[in-house]
């Protein structure tokens, strides 16, 4: 898939790119996810992870509508600083009203994840979620993670297992077209995979991987964050799937939602590591 074609129809790949989309829509689509059981669950498993108190300073890279980057804030309290780093204008601004008001100890700063604006050795511990599979240089963003974290500190990211994606429908050649052009819209739909051993690459030490699963019978949370219609349509539009396979398609979805037999399911891979005291950027 192109990033032309992603671009012009709102693949889920183009959280890259949201400030040339569509950020209403992408801020719908955070705040699905958010509601679900499942994310919040492993969210707060990643804050436990990184091992954070009163007074530390913490960082959320790719922080999006700045959510997580305010329980961050509420974890370290006033004596402690919590700074959300993303590349988009309109996450940082949407972030900015939601949580300016609310919490002093809470920045935001426009930067990309190769590129952080902080100094090294800043933080306690950083964390990134479902950020580096849009990243084009993922071991790069990690190395960038590391340098701004002190050492002793921890470094975790979760990222889903793009191309582990999976939907129940009866037509499964076809879902797998549907689902891999999903996956293949992000720019690293297997960065999941790739985590452990870019940890180790990196440098640091004590490194973990945890797998995650859910499995989702709401069609309508599914259809919200993936877009089923959206990559259907640029499919379609390119020739690489056919309007009677996109019609078999859809009609088992809607006839599955109806009749409440929708299963769909994801892993996230979460992985923590320790940047050794010896080592300073």
């Amino acid at each position: 898939m192109s990033s032309t074609e992603a671009k012009s129809h709102g693949f889920l790949g183009n959280f890259a790119n949201v400030d040339q989309d569509n950020p209403a829509d992408f801020v719908g689509r955070l705040d699905t996810m958010h509601a679900l059981e499942f994310f919040r669950s492993y969210k707060k498993e990643t804050f436990a992870l990184m091992q954070v108190g009163s007074g530390d300073r913490v960082a959320d890279v790719g922080c999006g509508t700045g959510d997580d980057a305010r329980s961050l804030a509420g974890l370290v309290g006033k004596a402690g600083l919590a700074v959300g780093f993303d590349v988009s204008e309109a996450m940082l601004s949407e972030a900015q009203k939601r949580h300016a008001a609310s919490a002093p100890n809470l920045q935001f700063v426009q930067c990309p994840a190769e590129n952080l604006k902080a100094n090294s050795d800043s933080f306690d511990a950083i964390r990134a979620d479902r950020v580096l599979t849009h990243v084009p240089d993922t071991a790069g963003a990690l190395r960038e993670m590391v340098r701004v974290v002190k050492p002793g500190g921890r470094v975790v990211v979760s990222e889903p297992d793009m191309l582990g994606c999976w939907v129940n429908n009866d037509h499964h050649a076809i879902t797998n077209r549907i689902l891999q052009a999903i996956a293949y819209s992000c720019e690293r739909p297997y960065a999941a995979r790739d985590l452990f051993h870019h940890f180790q690459d990196v440098g640091l030490v004590d490194v973990r991987l945890i797998l995650r699963s859910v499995a989702l019978t709401d069609p309508q949370s599914v259809d919200n964050i993936l877009k089923f219609g959206a990559a259907i349509e640029a499919m379609v539009g390119s020739g690489k799937l056919k309007t009677e396979e996109a019609s078999l398609w859809f009609a088992e979805f809607e006839e599955r939602r109806r009749t409440r037999r929708f299963l769909a399911g994801a892993t996230i891979f979460i992985v923590v590591g320790v940047k050794p005291v010896s080592q300073s950027s």
